[in-house]
């Protein structure tokens, strides 16, 4: 059931699951019993602290978000290592080669770089879209089917066309974010938005965000997987001087290939943007902890 990425789509990963829970169920697999059972876990997202709350960008533009209304499309999760995991592994020494030291380089490790990510097998997948509005709190998405195992790793994918309650705001585009960003006495009210094709993958030709961190953890219950979204993270490179002075506090839209825009999208993109966690039991019990 070894996935990779551009050949895992959800039909084959539906596939995998139910192929590893009828090997488990016939005794099959590397002798532990827990592994390949068929499970049931709630879903639910939200967004992180850092970006409900004024943040400072990485060109160091205050921002403080008014909307973060986000198209959200299937989920899945897998046994391999995510993309910034450290390359080698414990035998390899302490001290990387100069030739990794270059790739890492090359190839920063916050992105998820699909070139550079073994999915490994598949351990769950949520295949409902919805639109959510991050900065509501946490949202419940639908229930995902999963089998148990080791999981570390992630695929996000963006829901196109969008779908839900939001989708008439939406209005076509899979992500739109609004928000008043200051610096140096300058400041700007901006809306930034981005369609499929402006987050759709090189080598997957999906409008998806490969190798993101998944808590490691070894789920052998049924529980919660939290997907916590970060738009600091997708804004952080966005120089707003970019963006004209508006009047009236209207929000004006970051311009068709504009840098500003392309810092946008290519934070979209980012792995890092993304983190999932599991937790045992039901979602009251999650609220609770």
């Amino acid at each position: 059931m070894t996935s990779s990425t551009a050949s895992c789509t959800p039909g084959r990963l539906a596939a995998a699951l139910a192929a590893c829970a009828l090997a488990a169920g016939c005794g099959a697999g590397d002798g532990d019993a827990t592994t390949g059972r068929r499970l049931t876990h709630a879903t639910r997202i939200t967004a992180d602290a850092g970006s409900v709350e004024p943040f400072t960008t990485g060109l160091g533009w205050r921002v403080a978000l008014s909307k973060a209304h986000l198209s959200v499309g299937a989920l899945h999760y897998f046994e391999g290592a995510p993309v910034t995991a450290r390359r080698g592994g414990p035998g390899r020494g302490a001290d990387p080669s100069l030739l990794e030291r270059l790739t890492r380089w090359a190839v920063p490790e916050a992105h998820a770089h699909p070139g550079h990510y073994q999915a490994g097998e598949a351990r769950g997948q949520m295949t409902e879209p919805v639109s959510v509005d991050l900065l509501r709190g946490a949202t419940a998405l639908a229930d995902a089917d999963a089998v148990s195992g080791l999981v570390r790793s992630a695929r996000f994918t963006y829901g196109a066309p969008p779908r839900g309650p939001l989708a008439a705001e939406l209005d076509g585009h899979v992500v739109v974010v609004e928000g008043r960003a200051e610096k140096d006495g300058a400041s700007r009210v901006f809306r930034a938005r981005a369609g499929a094709n402006d987050v759709t993958g090189d080598a997957t030709g999906a409008p998806a965000v490969e190798g993101c961190v998944f808590e490691e953890v070894f789920i052998d219950e049924p529980g919660v997987v939290t997907l916590v979204v970060k738009p600091a993270v997708w804004l952080d490179q966005v120089d707003f001087a970019e963006v004209r002075e508006g009047d009236g506090g209207e929000p004006i839209d970051l311009e068709a290939g504009s840098q500003a825009l392309r810092g946008f999208t290519r934070g979209l993109k980012k792995g890092t943007a993304y983190a999932l966690s599991f937790a045992p039991g039901s979602p009251e019990e999650e609220e609770e902890r």
